[in-house]
C-alpha cells in the first residue's frame, strides 16, 4: 500500500497511526458484510434465525427470565444470544453490530442509537426480615443516614442515581459494604440489619424483603429498548419489538 501499517520496532507489534485508520475502515467493511450476510439468510417466517440481545445487570434480577421465557415459547426456533453488560459497553456493542437489540435506560450520550421508552423503574429502600425497619412504609433522610447500608458498586448505573440523590440532599450515607453483585447485596440484606437501595421490582420478588419509600422520593429512570438507527433489523428483532409492545404498551415501536 506504500505506507507502514504495523510498527515492528518493539517486542509487541502494534498498528501505526495509519494502520489504526486502516483497521477502523476494515472493521466497518466487515460489519457491512456481516449485516449483508444476516439479511440474505434471514427467514421471515421465524422458522429459524438468531437474536443477539444485551441488557444491563439490574434487569437480570426481575425482567430477563420471564421476558425471554415468553419469547422462547412464541419462537422456539430462534436461537438467543443474551449478554449482561454495562450500559456503556452495550451501547458500544450496538454501534459495532455486536448486538441486534439492547435493554437499558434512556441516555443522551450514544450516537446513532434510538431509545424506545418501555416503563419507569422505581428505586426503593430494601430491608430484610431481621431489620427493625421491616414494618415501615416510608423513611426520612435523617433515618436513612443513620443506618448502615450495602450498596451496588460504582460499576452499576444504579449507583450513580443513588449517589446523585444523596449529593442533591447533602446527605452522607453510612456505607458499610459495596459489592458488584446484585445477588450478594440481596443476601446481605436478607441475613442482616443492613439496608440497600435497589429497583423496587427486584425487592418485590424477594419473599424475605420489604420495600420502603424514601421521602423525598428516590429518582425514577426510564427503561428502554435500544436499536441502532441504520443497522439491518432482522425478522427476529421485529418479533422481539412486537413482544415488547405487547408487554409494556407505553410507546409503540415502529
Amino acid at each position: 500500500m506504500g505506507v507502514a501499517l504495523l510498527d515492528r520496532s518493539h517486542r509487541i507489534v502494534r498498528p501505526t497511526d495509519v494502520g489504526e485508520v486502516y483497521l477502523e475502515h476494515a472493521r466497518r467493511a466487515l460489519n457491512e458484510l456481516e449485516m449483508g450476510y444476516r439479511a440474505i439468510h434471514d427467514v421471515q417466517d421465524l422458522s429459524r434465525g438468531s437474536l443477539r440481545v444485551g441488557f444491563t445487570p439490574t434487569f437480570s434480577a426481575y425482567l430477563i427470565g420471564p421476558l425471554f421465557k415468553r419469547f422462547y415459547q412464541l419462537y422456539p426456533n430462534i436461537k438467543l444470544h443474551l449478554r449482561e453488560l454495562s450500559q456503556e459497553q452495550l451501547e458500544k456493542d450496538l454501534q459495532e453490530n455486536e448486538l441486534d437489540l439492547g435493554l437499558a435506560f434512556v441516555s443522551p450520550h450514544a450516537e446513532h442509537i434510538d431509545y424506545h421508552p418501555l416503563f419507569s423503574e422505581v428505586l426503593a429502600v430494601a430491608v430484610g426480615e431481621n431489620s427493625p425497619l421491616y414494618s415501615k412504609e416510608k423513611m426520612t433522610l435523617d433515618e436513612i443516614s443513620a443506618v448502615p447500608m450495602a450498596l451496588l458498586s460504582q460499576d452499576f448505573a444504579t449507583r450513580a442515581y443513588i449517589d446523585h440523590y444523596f449529593d442533591q440532599h447533602q446527605l452522607k450515607p453510612h456505607l458499610a459494604i459495596e459489592a458488584n453483585s446484585i445477588s450478594t447485596i440481596l443476601d446481605l440484606v436478607k441475613s442482616s440489619e443492613l439496608v440497600s437501595v435497589l429497583p423496587q421490582a427486584i425487592i418485590e420478588k424477594q419473599a424475605e424483603m420489604h420495600a420502603i419509600s424514601l421521602v423525598p422520593s428516590l429518582p425514577e429512570r426510564t427503561a428502554a429498548l435500544l436499536l441502532h438507527k441504520t443497522h439491518y433489523i432482522s425478522a427476529a428483532s421485529h418479533a422481539f419489538k412486537s413482544l415488547m409492545n405487547d408487554e409494556f404498551m407505553q410507546d409503540k415501536i415502529d
